[in-house]
């Protein structure tokens, strides 16, 4: 079976959780205690080097990066969440590099200055969540636009491209993140985490925390 390594509030771990769950794909869910720094012991770095989650082993395969697991499962799926056609794979993979390197990134900036800096004692840095702010204010308005006209960042249905858009705004209540300008995209993230395949994995963003 499928084992994916995790931490429930890292957005990028979460991603392979819901791809796996979108896919019909049966895992084995193991987390990561990052906080006792489980993520250095011998034991998980010889499933994944770099020391990070997410991680994979699937048989002899040991993957990490989300984006590598998430694209792998996606394919091992058959479903089409992700396509055989490479120019429409293209076209998805354009989608899910914006996200994680335009929405991803700076939501996750935001987060770790308002929630996880205060939990594990670290001054909060103002100029960061600045930042990870303007930028979310460049690149959401793109998203907002593509959800409007198709329903779907690519094409009329569900791909490996919404999921990821899903897995990166996660932390949109932790991070007290302002979607007024964004109704569109927010009431649509309020529908996908209503569906089946997110609901597998769990109810909210830290519910197994007991945020």
């Amino acid at each position: 079976m499928i084992q994916l390594y995790f931490h429930p509030i890292s957005n990028p771990s979460l991603l392979p959780l819901f791809v796996a769950a979108a896919g019909g794909l049966e895992v084995e869910r193991k987390m990561v205690d990052l906080q006792n720094q489980e993520q250095h012991g011998d034991d998980f770095k010889r499933v994944n080097p770099f020391a990070r989650v997410p991680a994979m082993r699937d048989g002899d395969l040991f993957l990490g990066e989300s984006g590598a697991i998430a694209r792998y499962l996606a394919r091992k799926s058959g479903t089409d969440i992700y396509s055989e056609d490479i120019a429409e794979a293209a076209l998805i993979d354009q989608w899910c590099d914006f996200i994680a390197h335009h929405i991803r990134a700076n939501v996750a900036r935001v987060q770790f200055n308002r929630f996880v800096a205060p939990l594990v004692g670290q001054e909060p840095d103002p100029k960061s969540v600045e930042m990870g702010l303007e930028f979310l204010a460049k690149n959401l308005p793109h998203v907002e636009l593509a959800l409007d006209r198709d329903g779907h960042l690519h094409g009329d249905r569900l791909t490996l491209a919404d999921i990821a858009l899903v897995a990166a705004m996660e932390p949109q209540f932790t991070a007290k993140l302002d979607m007024s300008d964004y109704p569109i995209t927010a009431a649509w993230l309020d529908e996908q985490r209503k569906s089946d395949w997110y609901q597998t994995v769990h109810t909210h963003f830290g519910a197994e925390m007991g945020l």
